[in-house]
C-alpha cells in the first residue's frame, strides 16, 4: 500500500507557482554609501545617482523609455538587453566608493538553495544586442543578441556583524552577468506574461557566450523562470550565514558598479519555510513520504514521539505544495 501510494506522489506533476517574495526577502536597510568618483545624473531627471535607498527592495519591473528608442514616458519592461537606468532604481557606487546594505534577517548557507547560491545583486547590466539592431520594445523574438554584456564588475563583501568582512576575492562580482528579467514571455500570444521569480538563480554554468545568436525570449527561456541576478555562495567564505554585504568599486578598474536590488534565495527549510515537524523527509511538506519512512523504522526507539508529530502536522506544508 505505502509503495502504490508513493508511486502516486511520484508520478504526480507539480502544479505552476506564481512568484511569491515579501519585503523581508531584499536588502532593508542602506548602512552606510560613500560616494565614489564617476557618478554622473540621469540624463533625463537630472538627479544623480547617489540614493543608496534604490538598493533596497525587489529589483526593478519596468523602467521608462531612454528618449532615443522609446518615449521618456514610456513603461518599459526590464529585459536583459534593456537594463533599469533611472536614478530612482539604481544607485552607482563610483570609484573608491562603497554601499553596505542590510537584511532584517540572518542569509543562510542553505543546503536546499538551488545550485548553492544564497544571495543575488541584481546591477544594470545589459547584454548587447546584435549590430544593426535595436531595442523598441517590441516582440522580443525578433531582436538577436550577441556574446557580450555591459558589466561594470564592483568588489563584494559580506559580514555577520558590520565589522568583520569576508571578500570573494576572485569574484563573483557586483552588476555583471546575468542581467535582470522581469516577465517571462508569452510566444502563443505575443505578450508579456508572469513575473519571473528574483529569489531564483539562474544556473550558474551559463555565461554571456551561451545567448549569443539567440533572440531576447530565446534568453529569457534560458533563465527557466528566474529573474536573474549574480548569484554568491557564501558557503565558499567558509560562513553559515550573513547579514550585512559591502560593494565596493575599484578606484582603477574605470568602471563604476551601479546596484538596483540585493536578494536572499529561497528554498525549502529557509527561515521562511523551516521543515514542519513530522517532515523526516525534510522537503517541507507532511505527507506519505514521511508515513514511508516511519513505517520503515518504526521499531527504532521514539518513534511514537514521531507519530505524534506526523499527526500533528499531517499534510502541513511551508514551500510549494500542490
Amino acid at each position: 500500500m505505502i509503495k502504490i501510494l508513493l508511486i502516486m506522489l511520484l508520478a504526480s506533476p507539480l502544479a505552476a507557482w506564481a512568484v511569491e517574495y515579501d519585503s523581508n526577502d531584499f536588502a532593508a536597510e542602506a548602512i552606510e554609501y560613500v560616494q565614489g568618483t564617476g557618478v554622473i545624473n540621469d540624463l533625463l531627471s537630472g538627479q544623480p545617482f547617489n540614493n543608496p535607498n534604490t538598493a533596497l527592495g525587489r529589483p526593478t519591473l519596468e523602467t521608462t523609455g531612454d528618449g532615443f528608442y522609446m518615449p521618456p514616458g514610456q513603461s518599459v519592461p526590464v529585459v536583459p538587453v534593456y537594463a533599469p537606468f533611472r536614478s530612482f532604481e539604481i544607485v552607482t557606487v563610483g570609484g573608491g566608493g562603497r554601499l553596505i546594505v542590510k537584511f532584517n534577517h540572518p542569509v543562510a548557507n542553505d543546503r536546499n538553495n538551488p545550485y548553492g547560491i544564497d544571495f543575488l545583486i541584481f546591477g544594470n547590466t545589459a547584454q548587447t544586442i546584435a549590430s544593426g539592431q535595436n531595442w523598441t520594445n517590441g516582440n522580443p523574438e525578433q531582436t538577436v543578441v550577441s556574446s557580450a554584456s555591459s558589466a561594470e564588475p564592483g568588489k563584494v563583501a559580506v559580514s555577520q556583524n558590520g565589522i568583520d568582512w569576508y571578500y570573494f576575492t576572485n569574484g563573483p562580482y557586483a552588476d555583471s552577468f546575468p542581467p535582470t528579467a522581469s516577465y517571462a514571455w508569452d510566444e502563443a500570444n505575443d505578450v508579456w506574461a508572469d513575473e519571473l521569480d528574483p529569489l531564483l538563480p539562474i544556473d550558474p554554468n551559463l555565461t554571456a557566450a551561451n545567448f549569443s545568436g539567440l533572440t531576447v525570449a530565446g534568453v529569457i527561456g534560458l533563465y527557466n523562470g528566474s529573474a536573474g541576478g549574480t548569484g554568491f555562495d557564501i558557503g565558499l567564505l567558509g560562513l553559515d550565514w550573513i547579514q550585512y554585504v559591502r560593494i565596493e568599486d575599484d578606484h582603477a578598474s574605470g568602471v563604476t558598479a551601479e546596484i538596483d536590488a540585493l536578494a536572499d534565495v529561497s528554498c525549502c527549510g529557509d527561515y521562511k519555510h523551516p521543515f514542519p515537524a513530522g517532515d523526516f523527509s525534510e522537503n517541507c511538506r507532511v505527507d506519505f513520504y514521511d508515513f514511508a519512512i516511519l513505517a520503515q523504522d518504526w521499531a527504532i526507539e521514539g518513534n511514537i514521539d514521531n507519530l505524534s508529530d506526523l499527526a500533528d502536522s499531517w499534510l502541513v506544508c511551508t514551500w510549494k505544495c500542490p
